[in-house]
């Protein structure tokens, strides 16, 4: 049996070799990384499994509850958010399995300025809690785009809430959708919240990277964000001033 012998030069890993032979840490932190995602998905599966039947019981009662009649403002602003935050965290636990597993969505026509506004409807409470004003500067004109609206509700969600936790102290958030040409329409979440620093900005979209305490944040939402906009053949991008505030903005190809 004959041997090919393979020049150096053809074989893919050689760029990552140094001259003492030892693979270097570019490719070192690529392995990490691909056994991480795979233990995430791992993971992922049996965190929906375990989460989502008490999930559905919390979201049915509070649902039930708000049926009934004679409920007083404050007893039912609270089982609304029960049901909001309910519904949230399902959202997200599905989110990440479907993102574990690469699922696709159903697409249909999707019109982005109703579900901005049926999220931030959802959305009312955090904002008014955290005494922050709303501001619309929808284009109604916008043409729908082909889309799975979930997905879609579901990076509006993670965004408008980044943008809230935020600006604890109050603030105002702008949400934003325009057709800067004639292929494309835009979507932009600004906030004037605390604003990220220039270390941090080009990390945001990493998984696991984080500037949040542990109980706050995972590191995870902003890089799943990004993966469904991209997914859905969408662009995100940012940007940011320390002490003035921070910008998302998405884009979607119209066809």
């Amino acid at each position: 049996m004959q041997l090919h012998n393979r020049r150096a030069a053809d074989n893919p890993l050689d760029k990552h070799i140094g001259t003492d032979g030892q693979l270097d840490e570019q490719l070192l932190e690529q392995l990490a990384f691909s056994e991480k995602m795979a233990e995430l998905g791992k993971l992922s599966a049996g965190m929906v499994h375990e989460l989502n039947t008490p999930l559905s019981v919390i979201v049915s009662a509070a649902q039930m509850i708000l049926r009934e009649e004679g409920l007083s403002e404050f007893t039912r602003e609270m089982v609304e958010r029960i049901d909001l935050e309910a519904q949230r965290l399902s959202q997200f636990t599905k989110g990440l399995l479907s993102f574990a597993r690469q699922e696709e969505g159903v697409v249909t026509e999707a019109d982005v300025n109703q579900l901005l506004r049926e999220v931030m409807a959802f959305l009312k409470y955090e904002a008014q809690k955290r005494s922050v004003t709303v501001m619309e500067e929808l284009d109604y004109h916008l043409p729908s785009i082909l889309a799975d609206g979930n997905r879609l509700k579901q990076i509006f969600i993670n965004l408008i809430m980044n943008a809230l936790q935020a600006m604890e102290n109050g603030g105002a958030l702008l949400l934003r959708t325009s057709m800067p040409d004639d292929e494309s329409i835009e979507i932009q979440i600004a906030d004037t919240g605390t604003g990220i620093s220039a270390d941090s900005l080009g990390r945001v979209f990493e998984p696991f990277y984080t500037t949040k305490t542990a109980e706050a944040g995972t590191g995870l939402g902003l890089y799943i964000t990004k993966s469904i906009v991209e997914r859905l053949g969408g662009k995100m991008g940012v940007q940011s001033v320390v002490g003035e505030g921070t910008t998302f903005v998405v884009a979607f190809p119209l066809s």
